[in-house]
């Protein structure tokens, strides 16, 4: 529903979209006065879209999953080439990549 300056503001679930993506893209699929944020509706994570014209088609959203899923393995394949873990060929997104932690002052180290 348009609010009273014609924005309307819906709520798009978050599963399967980077934030990343979704940020750099918005603009693209719905022009330059929309605007994207986090938000949580009825306990789900997701984005609160902003935009005087209509809202993302499915196509669109269809879209935005693909390319997350794209960013994510560019980034999963980057992180573990930095970290000198495994090789690409056995990249899985969700792997537990190990991080240096510093201990805090006055806490335990981890190991």
């Amino acid at each position: 529903m348009p609010s009273s300056n014609g924005y309307t503001s819906y709520f798009v679930p978050g599963w399967g979209i980077s934030r990343q993506v979704m940020f750099n893209n918005i603009r693209y699929y719905l022009g330059p006065y929309a605007s994207v944020r986090p938000f949580s509706y009825q306990q789900r994570e997701g984005y609160l879209v902003s935009n005087p014209g209509p809202p993302l088609t499915k196509s669109q959203i269809e879209d935005l999953q693909h390319l997350s899923k794209q960013y994510e393995e560019q980034e999963a394949e980057r992180m573990i080439r930095a970290s000198g873990a495994m090789s690409a060929s056995d990249l899985y997104i969700n792997r537990p990549i190990p991080v240096q932690q510093r201990a805090r002052h006055g806490t335990a180290t981890l190991r």
